[in-house]
């Protein structure tokens, strides 16, 4: 994670100090846990710069849309590493590749950070699914799938190690997460090498690609 300047710096503390006197979820987070989950972004900033961008129309928690996904508690580390990949070509969506090369790298490390401090996506409650259950916690040795929970951390919660930030899934909806699903499956992306999700999804059919998503939206994530 860069080193924000002594400005930046001193304005992204006081935004953690608002968050943790604010919110009883992120106060119960460790400081350094809380700092991995936001970055370096300020996030009191960053609420009017996703309100002026017009991110929260599709990524917010109340979007009507369902084929777009929820950032809200998604890790910074993430959101930021997807602009970058909007930026440089390597995934494609016509009005989402147009906004995210709109901001700065301060401007997104500030949208990052508003979107990591909201309260976690969250499901109803995971409805009983055995199957799918094990498939997540477990994996399946026989077909080489390793369990989801070993990336995506318990209920979906997203993991962080080192400059890495697997997203949090849990809660997602699940029609962003069928598609997403479905285009590992279907090959690489866009100037991305084949990677675990290309090799894990290549066992999964659409029948599983679906209970798992709808499984996984159900799902409540602590940050």
């Amino acid at each position: 994670m860069k080193r924000p300047s002594f400005h930046r710096l001193r304005r992204h503390l006081a935004g953690l100090l608002l968050l943790v006197s604010t919110s009883p979820a992120l106060a119960a987070l460790s400081a350094d846990d809380l700092a991995e989950r936001i970055g370096v972004g300020d996030p009191t900033l960053g609420a009017t710069k996703a309100l002026a961008a017009g991110c929260v129309n599709c990524h917010g928690s109340g979007a009507a849309s369902t084929s777009t996904p929820r950032l809200d508690g998604q890790l910074a580390g993430y959101t930021l590493a997807q602009i970058e990949r909007f930026k440089a070509g390597q995934r494609s969506h016509p009005q989402i590749a147009r906004n995210a090369s709109t901001p700065s790298i301060n401007d997104a490390e500030d949208i990052a950070a508003w979107f990591a401090s909201a309260a976690p996506m969250h499901g109803n409650g995971a409805a009983a699914n055995a199957d799918v259950a094990r498939l997540f916690e477990k994996g399946d040795r026989s077909r080489d799938v390793i369990a989801c929970v070993s990336c995506h951390g318990v209920n979906g919660s997203g993991a962080i190690s080192g400059s890495d930030s697997t997203p949090a899934i849990g809660g997602q909806s699940a029609d962003y997460l069928r598609v997403r699903l479905r285009s590992w499956r279907a090959g690489p992306q866009n100037g991305a090498p084949i990677n675990v999700m290309n090799l894990i999804t290549k066992a999964l059919g659409d029948a599983e690609i679906d209970a798992l998503s709808a499984w996984l939206s159900q799902l409540q994530p602590a940050p």
